[in-house]
């Protein structure tokens, strides 16, 4: 009987060792997440412009009284580089002594790049964009049908 004794005390022993040592403290772990999103851009057109010819009749622009410029939105990621072209123009105003000139404003209305070749604005935020542009000489211009556009390309960064 002692022994009969003995295993049941041994048995309810075991029992509670096991059971007090079969749940452990409480822990936690952490899961990290990566990811990336790489830098895309798109380009939608907008407005047309419009050329407006001077008051001495020298000159077409956007930028002349009842010229308005074009625009385009600019949807990227993150930033991107844009380079404007040099316009080009039908109606007899591509030799010399005519002079084209494209403008690129930001959304806030600022000059970000200008030239009579390629210029570049680099870095630049999605937004509306209007491009500007203009031909001109120390001669009045001939009557006829003028026609302008202007290439912008974006490289995101």
């Amino acid at each position: 009987m002692k022994t009969h004794t003995f295993l049941k005390t041994a048995l309810v022993a075991g029992l509670l060792a096991i059971s007090g040592t079969s749940f452990a403290a409480s822990s936690t772990v952490t899961t990290t997440f990566t990811g990336t999103i790489a830098n895309s851009c798109s380009m939608a057109t907008g407005a047309v412009g419009v050329l407006a010819l001077s008051a001495n009749g020298m000159s077409m622009k956007t930028s002349n009284l009842g010229g308005t410029a074009g625009s385009f939105t600019l949807t990227c990621t993150g930033t991107a580089n844009m380079t404007i072209a040099v316009p080009n123009v039908t109606g007899g105003v591509n030799a010399a002594p005519y002079v084209k000139t494209s403008f690129l404003y930001s959304p806030a209305g600022t000059e970000i790049a200008s030239g009579t070749g390629n210029a570049t604005a680099v870095s630049q935020p999605s937004g509306i964009y209007t491009v500007g542009m203009g031909v001109g000489a120390g001669v009045v211009l001939a009557t006829g049908d003028y026609a302008s556009s202007v290439v912008t390309t974006i490289t995101p960064n």
